[in-house]
């Protein structure tokens, strides 16, 4: 259950077992011992070399928890569609497409909480990581290291709660490697709490140009959930449009295209959506050169129906991009629309004649303040297609802009069978988390 690992996964820090037991009483004595030479204490890394692996176990499960996030949220909206090949009857996947809740937990049950679990750990990780690095990272990486950790721990916060039922827990370690099990954050105090790390991230990366435009994306995301327009354009007004930060693709992989890659489908039945469940954006026939694709095949039960897999990850070592240059005039662009500044406008065209080659012809003004939102966050959409933030996008437009859910989900029959169901955010597994924290028992409880 996932939340055992916060006292058998870090614990003094790892224990490594040789299994070596040679002949004789005496070659075996001291196996059981505290001891024992072959378990890592804590004081054994309480070094800078130890508070360096520590930080680095955290960046290789961030890069792998975050990648994880995306596909669901590609699956949960309009980005990607299941498609039934018969081979997984139960597969998850299939009810996170249908955004039908209680499937989803059904088909979960007791077992480790697949999308807050790892987020989650993140967090857990990171709370062991930051203590250690404080305490013995040379004072020339000391800063940079910091604002790393606290950039990547906001990231999961806010990914949580832009992804995740209102009520969910964001549990952390203390330092001496005891647990400490949250009760429920809605999703604005999530942000906040999101927020605080960023702001800590920025204190530390002052000398790191990299951490720093990593942190101030992500914060001007986090002010585009609250509504705060103004203070999210500022957030990231010194981010320059050339900026990306990435997955590491030597440490983990994107999960859009697992083992085989682009055409396995019996490994990966998801394709590219297209006006699914006809609120859903056409990122197959638009034929939009940010979301490029490729036929793979029809539909399993309906040959009538095409298939396209994406080309944006053409093997599973194509790194994500987690934050960007583009995605800070995009908060941009927003907070002008909301101030009546046609400048948001002026912004999203260059986008399409920069940021891209060859350049996309420029958009109008549509006129309205309805199809104006549409417009902007249909550029969203294609620029920032599969990096997770589509849930985000659509609870906002419920959130801020009042939008009815069901003319921003899929609705209607679902392709495979069944109906989607009303869902507006990615269920936790209270069955998991109930046992430590009742509070937490009551599982979704708003948008």
């Amino acid at each position: 259950m996932r939340k055992t690992f916060h006292m058998h996964a870090y614990s003094h820090s790892a224990r490594i077992f040789a299994g070596v037991c040679l002949f004789g009483v005496m070659a075996c004595h001291g196996l059981l011992d505290a001891s024992n030479p072959t378990v890592v204490q804590d004081s054994d890394i309480a070094n800078a070399s130890g508070a360096n692996a520590r930080r680095l176990n955290v960046v290789y499960h961030f890069y792998v928890d975050v990648s994880l996030a995306a596909n669901d949220v590609a699956l949960f909206t309009d980005e990607r569609t299941y498609d039934q090949n018969g081979y997984f009857p139960k597969d998850p996947n299939l009810a996170l497409d249908q955004r039908n809740s209680t499937l989803y937990e059904q088909l979960i049950g007791t077992q480790q909480d697949i999308h807050l679990g790892e987020l989650d750990d993140v967090i857990a990780r990171s709370a062991v990581a930051i203590p250690s690095i404080r305490a013995n990272a040379a004072d020339s990486v000391k800063d940079d290291f910091l604002a790393q950790l606290f950039a990547m721990r906001g990231y999961a916060i806010l990914q949580m709660a832009e992804d995740i039922c209102s009520g969910f827990p964001i549990n952390d370690v203390l330092p001496n490697n005891q647990p400490v099990y949250s009760g429920p954050y809605t999703t604005d105090s999530a942000v906040a709490y999101g927020i605080v790390q960023l702001d800590s991230a920025l204190a530390h990366g002052r000398d790191s140009t990299q951490f720093i435009d990593f942190a101030s994306v992500v914060k001007g995301r986090a002010l585009l959930n609250l509504g705060q327009y103004a203070e999210a354009a500022a957030a990231v007004s010194n981010v320059p449009t050339t900026f990306v930060y990435e997955v590491d693709s030597t440490s983990s992989a994107n999960f859009f295209n697992v083992n085989s890659g682009v055409f396995d489908w019996s490994v990966n039945p998801m394709a590219v959506g297209d006006r699914e469940g006809g609120n859903g954006l056409p990122f197959v026939s638009a034929q939009d050169p940010r979301v490029p694709t490729v036929f793979v095949q029809t539909r399993f039960d309906t040959p009538a129906d095409s298939l396209y897999d994406q080309l944006k990850y053409p093997t599973s070592r194509t790194p994500m991009v987690l934050a960007s240059g583009i995605e800070a005039r995009l908060i941009e662009a927003e907070a002008a629309l909301n101030a009546g500044d046609p400048t948001w406008l002026t912004i999203l065209n260059t986008l399409r004649s920069t940021a891209i080659t060859p350049a996309m012809a420029p958009l109008t003004d549509p006129g309205t303040t309805s199809a104006r939102v549409d417009l902007l966050y249909g550029e969203r959409a294609f620029w920032l297609y599969l990096t997770g933030r589509r849930l985000g996008d659509l609870r906002r437009l419920i959130r801020n802009y009042g939008r009815d859910p069901q003319t921003v989900f899929p609705t209607g029959n679902h392709p495979v069978g069944g109906i989607y169901s009303t869902g507006t955010a990615i269920p936790f597994i209270t069955a998991v988390y109930a046992s430590y924290n009742a509070q937490l028992a009551g599982g979704c409880t708003s948008r």
